[in-house]
């Protein structure tokens, strides 16, 4: 099996921002861009990285935005003041199994691209990509690679009346990204870690912030899962899951069987862990 490289699967059109743009754009700039991490760079040099959770984690959520000071004030923080600074990165003549590897070591799902000299980005390559990469290159007519034979079959799923709290410490404690929904032994929803982390307030007049954050955290999880997820066949093949995860980048999709029962979760780790083993690492 050859070895795919970097270069040819990476991103080069690559969305950018300086380390002055403020958090409320950064998070509009990805929302709009349908992208996960943002690379900061200053003249030409990349200096940080920030990533979707990094900005809905600084509160820069709607559960901000009746308390307006305190919204204010960390909506129009700059980039710098919360982006990683030690920014992991890839060379772009390593191979796509080394690519997997580093994203799996370091738990992250994007590493800028650099030239060998001078260490100037020249791309990004992201989980979507590697997903590509993967639902191109591996020959299941060769190797037959059923999902079944790679997803994990021991899920935690959580009920529609389930809280956000509950799903909180649910993901917190096991480092879950999402929980899939079931009812009566049916699947109808998933919920993702950005879901909880982005999931608005309802407002009431005169409340406060604590009383804000109690309606938000004994929301059951029905008004903000997605109904009727994407899923896969646990017979199909690994590839259709890399396609389907590459083309609405999403990191897990919920496996079902002929009747359509949940029976497991295959996840964008199975996926890296794949290419890992199955492409030469040098």
């Amino acid at each position: 099996m050859k070895k795919p490289l970097v270069h040819d699967w990476m991103t080069q059109q690559v969305i950018k921002a300086t380390p002055r743009l403020r958090l409320h754009d950064a998070l509009r700039l990805m929302n709009r861009s349908n992208i996960r991490s943002l690379p900061v760079v200053e003249q030409d040099n990349l200096v940080g990285m920030v990533t979707k959770r990094d900005l809905l984690r600084s509160d820069v959520s709607s559960v901000m935005r009746d308390i307006w000071d305190q919204y204010r004030q960390v909506g129009n923080l700059p980039l710098e003041k919360i982006m990683t600074k030690m920014v992991i990165t890839i060379e772009a003549d390593c191979t796509m199994a080394r690519a997997a590897q580093i994203l799996l070591e370091n738990t992250i799902t994007a590493l800028p691209v650099v030239n060998k000299d001078e260490k100037k980005m020249v791309g990004i390559l992201t989980s979507t990509d590697l997903f590509r990469m993967f639902a191109q290159e591996f020959d299941v007519e060769r190797e037959p690679a059923p999902v079944d034979a790679y997803m994990t079959r021991d899920v935690q799923t959580i009920k529609p009346a389930t809280t956000l709290l509950d799903a909180q410490r649910l993901m917190a404690t096991h480092r879950f990204r999402a929980l899939p929904v079931v009812d009566q032994g049916l699947l109808v929803g998933i919920v993702t870690r950005t879901d909880v982390l982005s999931a608005a307030p309802a407002h009431a007049e005169g409340a406060d912030r604590y009383e804000i954050a109690k309606q938000v955290l004994t929301t059951p999880v029905r008004f903000i899962m997605t109904s009727s997820p994407i899923v896969v066949g646990e017979k199909e093949p690994v590839t259709q899951a890399a396609r389907l995860m590459a083309e609405h980048k999403i990191h897990s999709l919920p496996v079902v069987n002929a009747e359509s029962s949940l029976v497991g979760m295959i996840t964008e780790t199975d996926v890296f862990k794949l290419i890992v083993n199955k492409f030469a690492l040098f």
